[in-house]
């Protein structure tokens, strides 16, 4: 009766620790290590979709490599094969491998632990003739130590702070992001990355104004919202001010922007009034800015330029990870993950008012398109070579 109480205890135990996926137990990332160094320790991938199918091995040979590293043996390959017959259940990441399941069969093996990796990938064509692929990871493992079965799961990617891997072909984009996803259950597992992979990136750039195609659908690829404007940190001086211009939600991603206007105005100066502009990125999960990006810095306007720095429009490119913002003499375009101004193109005529669109060709072609009253001036996305 003693035993089957604490059996059951044992379970509802990996009940919570499935649903809560154990993230943030400090536990679980810091005893991996100390209970496998030196141990002949088993691994298994398993894909969760069939996308994930192909990279199984690559999956594999990188936590394998990663543990090796890390002073923990592995079992050979073709032990490591009948080990899926032995814990059939394991290719569902939902079943239990119970401490007595674990314990009868390790000696069969000669093995002190079990991971089990999980594996999903998916993968989409990006803007520009390249590819963009998310993989995630999860894992379990037990230990003969203490024969308890441990959970853990990473945040997924394609989210600001986890971008997703890019590449000139669809497999060496999702390549590089199962490697990223097996770096970070093995972070999450307390091991030590020694040569850590980085999201791969292309750059893109806009080409034109070039004429529009024949078939091109037009859509507005963000929404407008006002109230993220008291989230800015908008200057508030005496002299100096900011107005906002424009504002923009990303349609995922919990991003949003808003383009500022500033004035600085000094009367013992010539000229009394300089101007400048700059987008400030929201997060809307803290309600915080955490970046700005400069359009125009507050200067003295040059004798040839003839548009208005005030921001005349933004918007959210396909998603959250693209930014677009057009003043009255450029056109911008940034890679908010990065941080980073991707273009600046300017406009062979100054503008007063103007629209963003995001426009799709039959060949699949994509353009950010400016109307601008009766005009419309069409800017093609293409990823520099």
């Amino acid at each position: 009766m003693k035993f089957q109480a604490c059996y059951k205890s044992f379970i509802a135990f990996l009940i919570l620790l499935l649903i809560s996926g154990m993230s943030s137990k400090p536990w679980a990332q810091t005893s991996f290590i100390k209970k496998l160094q030196g141990q002949q320790t088993a691994a298994v991938v398993y894909a969760l979709n069939s996308a994930a199918e192909r990279f199984k091995k690559n999956a594999l040979s990188r936590i394998e490599g990663i543990l090796l590293d890390n002073g923990v043996l592995m079992l050979d390959k073709k032990k490591a094969e009948e080990l899926k017959d032995v814990f059939k259940t394991l290719n569902d990441p939902g079943a239990f491998v119970t401490a007595e399941t674990f314990i009868e069969n390790a000696e069969k093996l000669a093995i002190k632990g079990l991971i089990g990796v999980y594996l999903s990938v998916d993968a989409k064509e990006g803007l520009a003739e390249y590819f963009s692929a998310t993989a995630h990871a999860d894992v379990r493992y037990i230990s003969e130590e203490d024969a308890r079965v441990e959970s853990l799961t990473t945040r997924p990617m394609g989210s600001p702070g986890r971008p997703p891997s890019d590449g000139l072909t669809k497999n060496s984009a999702i390549l590089n992001a199962v490697q990223r996803a097996v770096d970070d259950v093995s972070r999450k597992l307390g091991m030590e990355i020694m040569d850590p992979v980085t999201p791969r990136s292309v750059k893109l750039t806009l080409e034109g104004p070039v004429q529009a195609p024949v078939s091109l659908v037009l859509k507005r690829t963000s929404t407008r919202n006002p109230s993220l404007s008291r989230f800015a940190h908008l200057e508030k001086k005496q002299w100096r001010g900011e107005d906002v211009t424009c504002t923009a939600k990303a349609p995922a991603g919990s991003l949003g922007a808003v383009g500022g206007y500033i004035i600085d105005t000094d009367f013992r100066r010539r000229p009394p009034q300089l101007y400048g502009s700059r987008i400030h990125l929201i997060d809307l999960q803290s309600n915080q800015e955490i970046l700005a990006f400069t359009c125009h810095p507050v200067e003295k306007k040059a004798s040839e330029e003839k548009g208005t720095r005030r921001i005349l429009d933004c918007m959210f490119v396909s998603n959250w990870r693209y930014l677009s913002a057009i003043t009255g003499n450029n056109l911008f375009l940034w890679d908010t993950e990065r941080g980073s101004l991707q273009t600046s193109v300017p406009l062979h005529r100054p503008l007063k008012k103007a629209e963003l669109r995001l426009g799709k060709s039959e060949d699949g072609s994509y353009l950010i398109v400016v109307q601008a009253g009766k005009k419309q001036l069409n800017y093609k996305i293409v990823r520099k070579k």
